[in-house]
């Protein structure tokens, strides 16, 4: 294509001289292909060398005796317990309170007789009350072989009684008894009792026998010596 319009320029230049251009056909020069060399590659055997083996280097271990201190012992000390007396408060007493219980009047009556010939008891007593008014009467027979009869009333202007006898007054004839003890009749003569005060023995202590344990060293054996390689 270059080609053509090279000659189309030079042909406008030069229209008078116009000459036909040769034509040549390109020349084409057909590559040279070379086969490509190989060469095979060199391979060298490896060289293998033996290991030096150095025999280990043996130290026979240092062994040092072990150090032991005997034990320090120390005796205990021993104090005596201290004693201390019983401290002892009187207990404090607070007096029960009373409280005074009032019942409301109610209206009642009673009567009892009583007589025991043996005792020389003669007696008997009545009462009745209403909510105000208490009445009542007790009669009695007295040693001189009267007979008293007391006759009250208590309201609220206070108390009053009558007293009245029946029968008179006896007085019998003093007569000595014959009875006559056959012995004397001592009273019982009371000795106290002898109190002993305790005999107290303070308890003997004994100090405990403490004895020191018997230590024997400990047996060591040497260990055998270690072959060197």
């Amino acid at each position: 294509m270059k080609f053509f319009v090279l000659v189309a320029l030079f042909a406008f230049a030069a229209a008078d001289s116009y000459k036909a251009a040769e034509y040549k056909a390109p020349m084409y020069d057909s590559p040279k292909y070379e086969a490509p060399k190989y060469e095979s590659p060199k391979y060298e055997t490896p060289k293998y060398e033996t290991p030096k083996y150095e025999a280990p280097k043996y130290e026979t271990p240092k062994y040092e005796a072990p150090k032991y201190e005997a034990p320090k012992y120390v005796a205990p000390k021993y104090e005596a317990p201290k004693y201390e007396a019983p401290k002892y408060e009187t207990p404090k007493y607070e007096a029960p309170k009373y409280e005074e219980v009032t019942y409301a009047a109610q209206p009642y009556s009673f009567g009892y007789e009583v007589q025991d010939k043996e005792s020389y008891t003669d007696f008997e007593h009545t009462e009745k009350s209403d909510y105000n008014v208490v009445t009542g009467s007790y009669r009695v027979v007295l040693p001189d072989s009267r007979v008293q009869i007391v006759t009250y009333k208590a309201d609220a202007n206070g108390y009053t009684a009558d007293v009245k006898y029946e029968g008179e007054a006896k007085y019998p004839e003093y007569v000595e008894s014959q009875y006559k003890s056959s012995s004397s009749y001592a009273a019982p003569a009371y000795k106290a009792p002898e109190y002993k005060k305790p005999a107290y023995t303070a308890p003997a202590y004994t100090a405990p026998a403490y004895q020191a344990p018997a230590y024997q060293a400990p047996a060591y054996q040497a260990p055998a010596a270690y072959p060197n390689y």
